[in-house]
C-alpha cells in the first residue's frame, strides 16, 4: 500500500520500544482490522519528524479475505489524521517494499524569507538570509553518480562492514517565490544522507563553503568535515519505484 504521514508525531517510521512510530500505528491498525498480527516492510525508514507522500508498505494476507476498498477505508479511520493510506493493491508474492524498490525520491523544503511563517513551521526548514540557488546546484550536481556517502551518513553501530556508496540519479534545487526546494533520488540512502548533504548545500549557498568541498567531504569519508544536517521537518519521502 501506498501511505502518506505527516512526521511530526512520530519517532521515526520504524518500530521503537516506548515510543511511537508510524510503523506500529500501521501495525495496530492492520492487526484489528484483520484479525491477526500483521508485520510490515517499508521502502525506506524515514527518521524522527520526517514526512512521506508515497512509502509504501507491504505485507502478507489470505487474498481469500482480502478487500482492497474496504481494508483502505478501516484503515482510514482508524489512522487519520496523522497517517493516511493512499491506495492498497495486491502483489506478487516474492515482493518486498524494501528490497524489490529500485530507487526512491525525496524533497526537502526551505522557506527563504525574512520572517518565518508559522504555517510551515512543521513542514519546512526557515532561512532568513537569501539563498543563492546557482552555487546551490553547481554543487549537487558534484554528486551525481556513485559515490561514497561515509562522510554524509549516521554510522549504525549495530552494523558491522556498513557500506555507504549509493547511486544518486537526479538532484534538482529549485525556486518557487520564498520557498526552495530539494528533489533528489537515488537508489538507496544512508541514514540522515540527504538531510546532511541540504546542509551542505545550504552552506553554499550561505556563501560559507565554496561548491568544490563537496569534492573535499565525499573524499575525506568523515564526518567532521560536513556541516550539521538540516533539520527534519523539511523532508519529504516522494516516491518509492520499482520495476513494472
Amino acid at each position: 500500500m501506498t501511505v502518506a504521514y505527516d512526521g511530526t508525531p512520530f519517532h521515526g517510521f520504524a518500530t521503537n520500544p516506548d515510543v511511537r512510530t508510524v510503523q506500529d500505528d500501521i501495525e495496530r491498525a492492520l492487526a484489528t482490522v484483520l484479525r491477526q498480527p500483521t508485520p510490515t516492510t517499508c521502502a525506506g525508514r524515514t527518521d524522527r519528524g520526517v514526512h512521506a507522500r508515497g512509502q509504501v508498505v507491504s505485507f502478507d494476507v489470505d487474498a481469500a479475505h482480502f478487500d482492497a476498498d474496504a481494508l483502505t477505508r478501516a484503515l482510514n479511520r482508524m489512522l487519520s489524521p496523522h497517517i493516511a493510506v493512499r491506495d492498497v493493491g495486491e502483489v506478487a508474492s516474492d515482493f518486498d517494499a524494501r528490497l524489490s524498490c529500485v530507487a526512491r525520491s525525496y524533497r526537502y523544503h526551505i522557506t527563504n524569507a525574512p520572517t518565518p511563517d508559522p504555517l510551515l513551521h512543521n513542514r519546512a526548514w526557515h532561512i532568513r538570509e537569501r539563498l543563492e540557488i546557482e552555487p546551490m546546484q553547481v554543487a549537487a550536481d558534484r554528486i551525481l553518480g556513485e559515490h561514497d556517502f561515509t562522510s554524509f551518513s549516521k554510522r549504525n553501530k549495530s552494523k558491522v562492514n556498513e557500506t555507504f556508496v549509493r547511486r544518486v540519479e537526479q538532484v534538482q534545487w529549485f525556486r518557487k517565490g520564498d520557498a526552495v526546494h530539494l528533489d533528489i533520488t537515488a537508489n538507496a540512502f544512508t541514514q540522515q544522507m540527504v538531510r546532511s548533504l541540504v546542509g551542505m548545500f545550504v552552506a553554499v549557498g550561505r556563501g560559507r563553503r565554496p561548491a568544490t568541498d563537496i569534492d573535499v567531504a565525499l573524499g575525506a569519508r568523515d564526518r567532521a568535515v560536513v556541516p550539521t544536517p538540516a533539520p527534519p521537518q523539511g523532508l519529504v519521502l516522494m516516491q518509492a519505484r520499482y520495476l513494472s
